[in-house]
C-alpha cells in the first residue's frame, strides 16, 4: 500500500497487472488484482490507469481455471478482473500471443465486445511478434477499433524485439511498445560483472554464472564508458548553469544530478529505442527511486532545484 501511494503521489498512475499474477491465491483474495483493488480502495484520491492481461489459456487450465473458448470467455474474464479490482472498467485490456481455442477471430471479437460494453477503454496484446500483431491490428480495424499496445520483453541484454523489427512495426502501426523486464531481472543494470558477480551485495550470492557475465562484459564495460561521458556532460552543464546564474541572487541555482547510474543508462536506452519501460515496483524504496528520478528529470528540463515547486 505504501509503495502504491508513493507512486501515485509522484505522478506515476499507470499500473500493469494480470489475472495470472498470484492466481493460485485468488480463492483467498490474495491475487495481484485483489491486492491492487484494495490499494485503490484505500487511496480513493487518485484514480489509477489500470492495465490487466487475459491469462494464457493453457496456463489457466493447468492452474485449475478450466477451459476457455470463444469470444464470450474474453468478456467474462475481464468482468471477473473488474470484480477482483472492485471497479466497473479498466483502462487497457491485453491478450497474450498464446494459441486460443475457438474461431480464428475469437480474440478480436472478444476484445471488440469488451470495448462495446465499456469494460475497457483500450485493448492491446502481449508478446506478439510483428506478423501476428499486424494481423490483430487489421482484425480490430475491421471492427471499428484500434490496437493500442504490444507488451514484450526488451532491454540492453535482450534486444530481440529490436533486431526482429517488432519495435519498428509498432511505430508503423501506431502501437505503443511497452517493454516489460526493461532491466532483464537485473542483468541489464551493469551492476553484475565478471569481477563483481554479486553486484556489490553482501552474502556472496551470485545470481548469474560467470560464463554469462563474461559474455556481456563488453556491454557492461561500454555502459561504464557511457556513464562516464554522461557524467562529464552533466557536470559541464552544471558549471555553465552556475555561471549563467551569477548575479541573480533571488534565482535558485540549478540542482542537476551529475552522477547517473548504469541502471539509469540502461532504462534510458529502452526509452531511446521508442519503448515505454514497465519496471516492477514492490517496495517503498523502489517507488521513492522513481520519484527521485522524476524530480531529477524535471530539474534538468527546467534548470531548477529538485526541491523547488
Amino acid at each position: 500500500q505504501m509503495a502504491y501511494n508513493t507512486l501515485l503521489e509522484s505522478g506515476v498512475t499507470f499500473v500493469d497487472t494480470s489475472e495470472s499474477y498470484g492466481s493460485k491465491m485468488a480463492k483467498k483474495s490474495l491475487s495481484a488484482e485483489h491486492i491492487l483493488g484494495r490499494c485503490i480502495d484505500d487511496n480513493p484520491a487518485i484514480d489509477p490507469l489500470v492495465a490487466s492481461t487475459f491469462a494464457n489459456p493453457w496456463m489457466h487450465i493447468l492452474n485449475g481455471g478450466g477451459v476457455r473458448f470463444g469470444r464470450r470467455s474474453v468478456v467474462k474474464a475481464l468482468e471477473q478482473t473488474c470484480e477482483r479490482l472492485g471497479t466497473s472498467s479498466i483502462e487497457l485490456y491485453q491478450v497474450p500471443a498464446a494459441l486460443y481455442l475457438g474461431f480464428p477471430n475469437a480474440l478480436a471479437d472478444g476484445l471488440s465486445d469488451c470495448l462495446d460494453r465499456g469494460l475497457c477503454n483500450y485493448v492491446g496484446v502481449t508478446n506478439m511478434g510483428k506478423y501476428r500483431m499486424r494481423s490483430m491490428a487489421r482484425k480490430m480495424e475491421r471492427r471499428g477499433a484500434s490496437l493500442t499496445s504490444n507488451q514484450f520483453a526488451f532491454s540492453l541484454t535482450n534486444r530481440k524485439a529490436w533486431k526482429s523489427g517488432l519495435i519498428s512495426a509498432c511505430k508503423d502501426l501506431g502501437v505503443i511498445p511497452f517493454a516489460h523486464t526493461p532491466l532483464d531481472g537485473g542483468l541489464a543494470t551493469g551492476l553484475y560483472t565478471n569481477t563483481n558477480p554479486s553486484g556489490g551485495k553482501a552474502g556472496g550470492n551470485f545470481p548469474y554464472d560467470l560464463k554469462k557475465l563474461n559474455r556481456i562484459q563488453p556491454l557492461t564495460g561500454m555502459m561504464e564508458t557511457v556513464q562516464s561521458k554522461v557524467k562529464s556532460r552533466l557536470q559541464r552543464e552544471k558549471r555553465d548553469e552556475q555561471s549563467r546564474m551569477k548575479g541573480y541572487r533571488d534565482q535558485p541555482m540549478g540542482n542537476i544530478n551529475t552522477d547517473p547510474t548504469t541502471t539509469q543508462i540502461a532504462l534510458n536506452y529502452v526509452v531511446a529505442k521508442g519503448c515505454v519501460p514497465i519496471p516492477g515496483i514492490k517496495t517503498v524504496a523502489q517507488a521513492e527511486e522513481v520519484q527521485l528520478l522524476d524530480s531529477a528529470a524535471d530539474a534538468v528540463e527546467r534548470g531548477k532545484s529538485c526541491d523547488d515547486p
